[in-house]
């Protein structure tokens, strides 16, 4: 997605330093995961409990071809209502352990089947924690380990919950700042961008809207053009931090 940038924030104050500076969600996004990377995190999921709002998660790759680089790709919404973590992080002011969730909590069969399931995938741990903006625009933000280590110390898994909440803050601030009609996306242009921050393709959009995929193809270009992106997670996130992807949908499959 993003090649990794060395000069990123060592420490809080310049986490603050570097989201305050930021004039895109993608570029608190690169605070953010300069940051955590840093701290030998090497997967940020971010899962925004606004209507609409995509869940994306973000994995660093430091042996890639062309550089260190983190990738992304879209999670399933309807999968996640299975995740005990998200649940159980929504309840608790600390971070949690995935590792805690599988092993001590009280899972119904399904659940217990997302946590054996995740555990697999992720077998060095991480935590997941909810971050609050105002209005009660939440999110879940997952961390996963890139090495095992010793259990984090309370002071490590506060300053993991600080640099959570200043970024998630100052996107707060941004989407605030910035009307959707900044990037001039017509009404159907924010639709279609709306399913693919959901992780939808072309073709099941245009099933859903009752198009042809081809005219998908030609307003997904427009998107990408009007937005000035390449990617369909960029757009998302362009489109987050625009507020273009707030507005709840009704009768979403």
């Amino acid at each position: 997605m993003a090649n990794l940038d060395q000069s990123g924030p060592t420490t809080l104050d310049a986490l603050v330093h570097c989201a305050q500076n930021a004039t895109s969600a993608a570029g608190i996004l690169a605070c953010g995961l300069g940051y955590y990377q840093r701290l030998g995190i090497d997967l940020v999921s971010y899962h925004g409990d606004s209507p609409g709002a995509p869940a994306i998660l973000y994995k660093f790759d430091g042996m890639g071809a062309v550089g260190a680089q983190w990738h992304s790709q879209f999670l399933d919404v309807e999968k996640l209502r299975e995740s005990p973590v998200e649940a159980l992080a929504r309840q608790q002011v600390m971070p949690i352990y995935w590792s805690d969730v599988a092993r001590t909590a009280r899972l119904t069969a399904a659940e217990d089947h997302y946590m054996k399931g995740l555990m697999r995938r992720y077998p060095n741990d991480g935590v997941s924690l909810r971050v609050h903006g105002p209005g009660g625009d939440s999110a879940v933000v997952g961390l996963g380990f890139a090495a095992k280590q010793a259990r984090l110390s309370l002071g490590e898994l506060y300053k993991l919950l600080s640099a959570a909440q200043i970024a998630h803050l100052r996107y707060c601030v941004l989407a605030e700042s910035q009307s959707p009609r900044d990037f001039g996306l017509s009404p159907r242009e924010v639709e279609v961008l709306e399913w693919i921050a959901t992780g939808k393709s072309n073709g099941v959009i245009a099933e859903i809207l009752g198009i042809s995929p081809h005219t998908v193809d030609t307003i997904v270009r427009r998107i990408f053009s009007k937005l000035d992106v390449n990617d369909r997670t960029t757009a998302a996130i362009r489109g987050l931090g625009a507020g273009l992807l707030r507005r709840p949908k009704e009768g979403a499959p």
